[in-house]
């Protein structure tokens, strides 16, 4: 994961507006509409969201999933309740 200051305070962005929006302040919107893309209808938005970042990266909404995933397990052995 890049972790340059500029990314950072973007993830940080989205992650706060997926908390504003969502309420969940664990994930991305990419994340969310990744979630929202497994469900077998899913809603309007994110089959156009997602349609878009998928467009831009392959796959884009599964690898945030998979981002957002590292970055909990990151975090649970940093706080020590994971090894």
């Amino acid at each position: 994961m890049n972790n340059t200051y500029t990314l950072v305070i973007a993830r940080a962005i989205d992650i706060f507006a997926c908390t504003l929006i969502w309420r969940r302040y664990d994930l991305t919107i990419s994340s969310m509409c990744g979630l929202q893309l497994r469900l077998s209808k899913p809603a309007l938005w994110a089959r156009l969201l997602g349609g878009m970042l998928n467009a831009l990266q392959t796959n884009h909404c599964e690898l945030a999933i998979a981002a957002d995933s590292q970055r909990a397990e990151t975090t649970l052995q940093m706080l020590g309740l994971k090894k």
